[in-house]
């Protein structure tokens, strides 16, 4: 047998299979909205144009994120009955939604997603991208600031 796994006078080599990996040509549901992922603070876009992505550092991810606080099989996303969802594949430091540790969650629109370092604001609108950014802005803000301050006025 040779070093490459098969014999000479087979005519095939192995074949090699990646169990994890999304399909890429997925049909698309009648009611699918593409997810928007805009990375904080830059604003950077992500769209998630199938139904099913994989997100991770491995170089066959849908999505990578090449940082090593990013698992190779992080996280999936989700697009059935009307909604998206995220999904924890075991990843070493989590997948944190609002602030909190998920295995699985239903996305909104305004959420953020921590993958590691990365935090994603969630837009789930077809809008113009100034909107997006002023959305995800308005968002973390309600997070950072659970009660609204009391209102002071300058003396």
């Amino acid at each position: 047998m040779e070093p490459s796994g098969f014999s000479a006078d087979s005519e095939k080599p192995p074949v090699l299979r990646t169990l994890w990996r999304t399909h890429t040509h997925l049909p698309l549901p009648e009611d699918f909205v593409p997810l928007r992922l805009i990375l904080q603070p830059s604003g950077a876009v992500v769209e998630l144009t199938q139904p099913d992505v994989l997100v991770g550092r491995h170089s066959q991810a849908d999505v990578r994120l090449p940082l090593p606080d990013v698992s190779r099989r992080h996280c999936r996303f989700l697009f059935s009955q009307g909604v998206w969802q995220v999904i924890d594949l075991n990843s070493l430091n989590g997948v944190f939604l609002n602030g909190e540790p998920i295995r699985q969650a239903t996305l909104r629109a305004g959420d953020l997603i921590r993958i590691g370092s990365f935090i994603f604001a969630v837009d789930l609108n077809r809008s113009t991208p100034e909107a997006t950014k002023f959305e995800a802005s308005a968002g973390l803000i309600r997070r950072l600031f659970k009660q609204p301050p009391p209102h002071r006025r300058a003396s």
